[in-house]
């Protein structure tokens, strides 16, 4: 499941910054004629970008304190 959550942060991440970069670059913004009427497709990206990130940072710490706890349980034992 943890790696599920990565993989679609990356995913999300990776499209946020796709829409941003697109944006940035002359030639690719004449190809995307919305980009030049409305900063919209900016703040999707950006938002993307953001959930992604938040995705991948939640992942991260629920496996730190899953594994901080099997730690945990393991030296008890011992």
């Amino acid at each position: 499941m943890i790696d599920v959550f990565r993989i679609m942060g990356f995913l999300l991440i990776l499209s946020g910054m796709l829409v941003i970069v697109t944006w940035m670059i002359e030639p690719l913004r004449a190809l995307w004629p919305l980009l030049l009427a409305l900063p919209t497709p900016v703040l999707i990206g950006v938002t993307v970008a953001v959930l992604g990130l938040m995705l991948l940072m939640a992942s991260l710490i629920w496996e730190r304190t899953r594994d901080k706890r099997e730690e945990q349980n393991m030296l008890e034992q011992d």
